[in-house]
This record gives structure tokens, C-alpha cells and sequence, in this order.
């Protein structure tokens, strides 16, 4: 299972991994486009688009698009993100034709008529006020607004209603012709697929059109193909975006209906190396992800002072988001704040047990191991690699750099990045009663 990756001459990326026993396949066609880069009037613009190129193309309707390929078996959706757009599909093989030219269909030609961008502000309109009714959504979103202030990634993917009110049809024509351009998407299929059959039907099924000069990259005139991606020197180029430098945190504090107080904690890492977030990967676990971490056997286990507990960190642009969340009574708050803090600073303070070092390299490589037996998982990794950073990694490089961490690696990376006055702190809590 050698990943192939070939860059057709309009600049399209194509990534597919060959499984020859496999009976089905997952494809994804990724834009490099997501909510950072909108401008303050376009914020919800992407995850506008995403909805609306359902909603029907030059050759289908609405109706064909949500029944073509479900009534075989298969399964069509998106996402947007920060960073990017994916648009994917999972069937089996004797269908992949079909998801082929439906992806390429919608990603391309979608009529984006009055009436449809009506409806579908509407139905996202409906979205962003049922975020607003969930706590933890809401509360992620502030601590966003705090980590990045006034840079791009601070704005909510959905944007406000009030906003989409504003994006009228000439807006989205243009911001799709704009960023919906070859040298913009990723194609990643994993299954088993023919990797030069699939470069061919791409070549016909993306054309090259014409793009913004500023845009185009220096490509080839023929498509080059290797055997191996690490040793493609024709890679997807990810944009450069980083997030802000670290700044001094702050607190906010939002009042809605709710019988619980909701924290999120969180500081930002810039521009992480390898051993940079495998490091930071292990502490995560050993902090919060997990019943056996710290938050959970403490704040929950030991003290009973909430439900839900836990850690994470995402990849944002060349930046990682560590963070915290935590739900409790609001007589609780004060407890539950000084048991974090406490745990926050002890990660700086002493290296983790051995124990610990040996159920976070565990955890880490079996998340891995799992994540690349399963076809969406291969090609999800075979798309991000690209976007985040232009080559492959083999499991076993990456293995090979999870058993290398050691326990004064994330203690060093902890001090460097994670001191507790550096995390900025979201909540939401009660309205106070009348």
C-alpha cells in the first residue's frame, strides 16, 4: 500500500493509495479555503458555499444529488473547518465512477440560484441559533475570539445571522470562482483504485479554467507521477498562515439560560516542530484525554465535582489550540477552577511518570494504528498530510517518533508553552435570577 501522488498540469493534487483487497473505497475532494479566509464581510461565506453547491448543479437537481448515490449504497457529505473544505464520499467500488462525477459536479457547478440561497440562509440561520442553544459550542466559540482577537481564525465558521443577511449572490459567485480553482483542491482516495485511470478521469473532470494570476502557481506542462509520495518533489504547496503571537490571556464571561457553568481554557502554540506536537500529543492524554487522565481522576473521580472533564489540541494553520473544558454546578465553579489550575501548573513543575509516558506513547500509537486500517481514515490522512505539510509520512516514521518522546521532552515543551497564566479562560454561565 504505496501512496501514489500525481500534479496535473492546471495544478490539481491527486493522492490515492491502493488497498487491491478492498471492496470499497472513501474519496474526498479538499479545498485549501476555510473561514480564515474570508474578509470580516464574507464570515460564514465558505460554510455558505459548502451547503449551497448541494443544493443543485448544471445537471442536478437537489432531489438526484441527496438520492443518486444513496440509492446504491453509498454516502455523500461535507465539512468546513478553519483551514480547508472537504467534500466526501464512501461506497463500493463498482460505484466510484459515479462518486467521482458527483464530486466534481457539485465542487464545480453549482447553479447558486436566488431562491436556493434564500433557503439555505435560512436553514443556516436555524444552525448558528441552535449553537448559540448548546453551551459547549458557545463557549468554544468565545475562547476563540479570546486566543485570536482580531485575526481570521476568531470568527465563528458559521458566521451571524445578521451576517448572511449581507452575502448576496454576486458575493458567492465570486468567492467561489475565486478559490474553487484546481490549484486550490486536493483529491485523496483510498480504496482499490487505479491511480493513473483516476489522473485521467481528473483531468477531463477538472479542466483547467481561468484563475486569478495571483493565484496560479508554476506547474509543469505534463502531470508527474512517482512511486512514493515522500519522494515527489511536485507537492501540494500548503499557504503559509500563522496564527497571532502569544499575547497576555484574558477572561470572558457570557450569561444564558443554562443550569450549568461551562469552562474553556486554552493557549496557543505557534509554529509547533515534529517533536513539538508528539510531545505535546502525549501530554494531552496524560492531562485529559481519557478516564485515567489527571482532570478526570481528580476533578471528577476524586472530588465529584462534574461530568464532563476533558483535554484536547487541534491543528490550526501551522499552530496547535491546547485546550481544557469542564461542566459544573455553578456553586462548584470556584473548587473545580482551583483543581484545573492546580493540574495546569503540575504539568510544568515535574515530569509525568513513567507509567504515564508508557500510556500516552500506547495511546498515541494505537489511535494511529486504528485511524489507518480504516479506508476515511487513510484518506484523511492522505489529504491532511498535504495541506499541513506537503509530503508523507510513513506509520512507521511516525511511530518511530512517538517511542522517541520522553518524559523531559514534554516537560520541557509544557514550560515552554503551556505556563497557566498564559491560558486564556471562556464561560458561560446562568443568568442570574430575578
Amino acid at each position: 500500500m504505496t501512496p501514489q501522488k500525481t500534479r496535473l498540469p492546471n495544478g490539481l493534487c491527486i493522492v490515492s493509495e491502493q488497498m487491491s483487497n478492498a471492496q470499497s473505497f472513501a474519496l474526498g475532494v479538499w479545498i485549501d479555503v476555510g473561514s480564515r479566509d474570508e474578509k470580516p464581510h464574507e464570515h460564514g461565506m465558505v460554510h455558505f458555499i459548502e451547503h449551497l453547491v448541494f443544493r443543485g448543479t448544471e445537471k442536478r437537481t437537489a432531489r438526484k444529488i441527496a438520492n443518486e448515490l444513496e440509492s446504491v449504497g453509498g454516502y455523500m457529505n461535507a465539512f468546513t473547518s478553519k483551514d480547508h473544505t472537504c467534500y466526501y464520499t464512501r461506497a463500493l467500488m463498482q460505484h466510484f465512477d459515479l462518486s467521482l462525477d458527483m464530486l466534481a459536479d457539485i465542487c464545480q457547478h453549482p447553479l447558486f440560484r436566488e431562491a436556493d440561497i434564500t433557503k439555505e440562509r435560512a436553514v443556516i440561520t436555524e444552525e448558528i441559533a441552535s449553537l448559540q442553544d448548546e453551551p459547549e459550542e458557545l463557549v468554544t466559540d468565545n475562547l476563540d475570539e479570546l486566543l485570536f482577537d482580531a485575526h481570521p481564525y476568531a470568527h465563528s465558521i458559521s458566521g451571524t445571522a445578521k451576517g448572511l443577511q449581507k452575502i448576496q449572490r454576486a458575493d458567492i459567485e465570486h468567492f467561489h470562482k475565486q478559490h474553487y480553482t484546481p490549484e486550490r483542491i486536493i483529491v485523496s482516495a483510498s480504496g482499490n483504485i487505479d491511480h493513473d485511470k483516476l489522473c485521467k478521469q481528473l483531468e477531463t473532470l477538472f479542466p483547467a479554467h481561468s484563475s486569478p494570476k495571483k493565484l496560479l502557481p508554476k506547474v509543469k506542462k505534463t502531470a508527474k507521477r512517482t512511486a512514493s509520495i515522500a519522494h515527489d518533489n511536485s507537492h501540494f504547496t500548503p499557504r503559509s498562515f500563522l496564527a497571532p503571537p502569544r499575547r497576555r490571556a484574558e477572561e470572558r464571561e457570557i450569561r444564558i439560560a443554562t443550569q450549568q457553568t461551562h469552562l474553556c481554557m486554552g493557549v496557543v502554540v505557534p509554529k509547533p516542530s515534529d517533536a513539538d506536537y508528539y510531545s505535546l500529543s502525549a501530554l494531552n492524554i496524560v492531562l485529559g484525554d481519557g478516564m485515567s487522565s489527571r482532570l478526570n481522576q481528580v476533578v471528577r473521580e476524586k472530588h465529584g465535582l462534574c461530568y464532563n472533564i476533558y483535554s484536547g489540541m487541534s491543528e490550526i494553520g501551522e499552530s496547535l489550540i491546547m485546550s481544557v473544558y469542564a461542566g459544573f454546578e455553578p456553586s462548584k465553579r470556584k473548587k473545580a477552577e482551583q483543581l484545573i489550575r492546580k493540574e495546569l501548573e503540575g504539568i510544568t513543575e515535574k515530569a509525568i511518570t513513567p507509567s504515564e509516558l508508557r500510556r500516552a506513547k500506547e495511546q498515541l500509537k494505537s489511535s494511529l494504528i486504528i485511524g489507518v486500517e480504516s479506508l476515511s481514515g487513510r484518506m484523511n490522512l492522505l489529504a491532511k498530510s498535504e495541506l499541513y505539510m506537503g509530503t508523507f509520512e510513513s506509520l512507521e516514521v511516525r511511530l518511530a517518533k512517538i517511542e522517541a518522546i520522553s518524559s523531559n521532552d514534554i516537560l520541557q515543551k509544557a514550560q515552554e508553552y503551556l505556563r497557566v497564566e498564559d491560558w486564556h479562560t471562556a464561560r458561560v454561565v446562568p443568568k442570574k435570577r430575578k
